[in-house]
């Protein structure tokens, strides 16, 4: 093989790496107003940083999209969630059937919003297989030095 057709292999090798996709979300319920640093309106700074989950799962899978559920549940309390979660469900108001957890639903007046991207929780971030990029890295070093 030639030092050419290894080089080549290796840079398409390095540009097909897929991106595994993360995601950080804030984490966080306000039941009636008790957790104010959850509540809206919500300052990025130290005070929520606790907030952040940097792991972000949703059930055994990572999470793919930020959620942020406000709204009045039927007691007349409002209610402020945010979670990650594993699907975009864009945004609406309205009636929303929500998981209290324990098998427990219960409705909600309010609205959903979904999001993905920096600014609605925290940013997407591209990771490297850097096994991969070192190993590449080797090879085409080794054909540029002894072949």
């Amino acid at each position: 093989m030639r030092k050419e057709d290894i080089l080549l292999l290796h840079i398409s090798m390095i540009v097909s790496i897929k991106y595994a996709f993360s995601i950080d979300c804030y984490v966080c319920t306000s039941l009636n107003g008790q957790n104010q640093a959850c509540e809206d309106k919500f300052q990025r700074d130290l005070t929520t940083s606790l907030f952040i989950n940097r792991t972000c799962y949703f059930a055994y899978f990572k999470g793919t999209h930020c959620i942020k559920l406000k709204g009045i549940r039927a007691d007349g309390s409002s209610i402020l969630v945010r979670q990650c979660g594993d699907y975009d469900w864009g945004s609406h108001c309205g009636d929303i059937l929500y998981d209290a957890g324990d098998g427990r639903e219960e409705l909600v007046d309010g609205c959903l919003e979904s999001c993905n991207h920096d600014g609605c929780n925290s940013a997407i971030q591209n990771k490297w297989s850097v096994t991969l990029f070192l190993f590449t890295f080797l090879c085409i070093r080794y054909v540029f030095e002894f072949c």
